[in-house]
C-alpha cells in the first residue's frame, strides 16, 4: 500500500470519526430530557432568559412547557424572532457555523411559571433537536454582588436561591453571624428540613445553588439571615428579611370603618340643626309677613289724609292769585304728589 493510499484511508477514518462525534453530540442534545434536566432560576416579578445551544440548525423554532401540546405550545415559528404575550424566542446562527443558539424569554414571572420547559429546532424532513430545562421561580436570587433586603407578609412563605461558584461539604441556614445558637438547619447531603426551615442543594447548574425556604412567616422572623455552602470557608450569602402584617382582605377598609363609625354622630348633628333652624325660619317668615301687613295699612290711611288736606288747600286758593307766584298742589293719584312753583311775571 502506497503512502498516498494510507493517507487517504486516514482521512476517511478521521471524517467518519468526526461524523460519529457529531451524531453522538446531536443525540445527547436530543435525549437530554432522559439524561439530565438543567435548572434555571428566575425572580418573581422579573424577566428571565435561557439560551438553548444546538449543533444543528432548523427552520422551525419552538418553545413549550410540560407536554408541549395545546396551550403548552407557547411559540412555534419560522421567524428568527417572535413574541406571543409574555413569551419570546430569538434565533442566532453563529458566524462559525458550528452551532446555533435559540434564546427563550419569559417576562413578569409568577410562581405559577415554575415547571419544565423545552426549546427546540426542526423542519418537516427531520426530527427536532431539543433541550429541556426546569424553571425555578424564587423571591430573590443571591449571587454575592450586593446585600438584599426582602419584604414579605405575615403568613406567607419565603424562597431564596443562594448562588455559588463552587460547592461545599456542609450546607446550612442560620441567623446573624451563624453562631452555634443561630443555626436553623444543616446537612451534608442534598437537602434537609427542620420545622419551618428547609434547604436543598442543586448542583445541576453551571455553579452550585442552595435553595432556602421558610414557611408561615411571622413578624418575629424579621432579621438577618445567612445561607452557607461550607462553614469552614467564606462561601456564604447574607440577606435581611422584614415581615409585616398583611391587611385582612375580608374585613372593611379603614376608610369604610371610619365612615361607618361616624354615621350616628352625623345623623344626630343633622337632626339637632334641623330642630333649631326650622322653627327659626318659620318665626322669621311670620315676622316679615306681619311687618308687610302693618306697613300696608299705615300707608293707606296716610294717603287718604294727605289727599283730603291737599284738596282743601287747593280749593282755598283765591282765583285771582292763582297765576302769580303762588304754590299749588294737585294729586294725580293717591301715591304721587306733584308740587309746582311758578315764577313771578314781569
Amino acid at each position: 500500500m502506497t503512502s498516498w493510499e494510507t493517507q487517504q484511508q486516514e482521512t476517511i477514518m478521521m471524517a467518519r470519526l468526526s461524523s460519529l462525534c457529531l451524531v453522538f453530540l446531536s443525540l445527547q442534545v436530543r435525549c437530554s430530557s432522559t439524561v439530565e434536566t438543567l435548572s434555571h432560576y428566575g425572580v418573581s416579578g422579573g424577566n428571565t432568559t435561557f439560551s438553548c445551544v444546538f449543533l444543528s440548525s432548523g427552520r422551525i423554532k419552538f418553545f413549550c412547557r410540560e407536554t408541549c401540546e395545546g396551550e403548552n405550545l407557547l411559540i412555534r415559528t419560522s421567524d428568527d424572532a417572535a413574541q406571543i404575550g409574555r413569551y419570546r424566542t430569538e434565533y442566532v446562527r453563529e458566524a462559525s457555523r458550528t452551532f446555533s443558539v435559540l434564546s427563550v424569554s419569559i417576562s413578569e414571572l409568577t410562581r405559577s411559571d415554575a415547571g419544565r420547559y423545552r426549546c427546540g429546532l426542526g423542519d418537516s424532513s427531520s426530527p427536532a433537536s431539543f433541550l429541556d430545562f426546569r424553571l425555578v421561580v424564587v423571591d430573590d436570587l443571591l449571587d454575592g454582588n450586593e446585600h438584599h433586603h426582602i419584604h414579605r407578609d405575615a403568613g406567607s412563605s419565603l424562597t431564596v436561591a443562594c448562588s455559588f461558584g463552587s460547592s461545599g461539604l456542609v450546607k446550612s441556614l442560620c441567623r446573624g453571624e451563624c453562631g452555634d445558637k443561630d443555626l436553623l438547619v444543616e446537612t451534608d447531603g442534598v437537602g434537609a428540613n427542620k420545622g419551618r426551615y428547609s434547604i436543598k442543594y442543586d448542583g445541576e447548574t453551571s455553579g452550585a445553588v442552595l435553595l432556602v425556604t421558610v414557611t408561615q412567616l411571622t413578624q418575629s422572623d424579621s432579621g438577618r439571615y445567612r445561607c452557607v455552602m461550607d462553614r469552614t470557608s467564606d462561601l456564604y450569602r447574607d440577606f435581611s428579611l422584614t415581615v409585616t402584617d398583611a391587611a385582612d382582605p375580608s374585613g372593611p377598609t379603614p376608610t369604610t370603618q371610619s365612615f361607618s363609625s361616624n354615621v350616628p354622630v352625623v345623623v344626630g348633628v343633622t337632626l339637632a340643626a334641623m330642630m333649631v333652624l326650622i322653627p327659626a325660619a318659620l318665626l322669621v317668615s311670620c315676622r316679615r309677613r306681619s311687618l308687610r301687613e302693618s306697613r300696608g295699612s299705615s300707608s293707606g290711611s296716610n294717603s287718604e289724609r294727605t289727599t283730603s288736606t291737599l284738596k282743601g288747600f287747593y280749593q282755598n286758593l283765591s282765583p285771582a292769585t292763582r297765576d302769580q307766584n303762588q304754590i299749588y298742589c294737585s294729586l294725580e293719584n293717591p301715591n304721587k304728589i306733584l308740587i309746582s312753583v311758578s315764577e313771578p311775571q314781569e
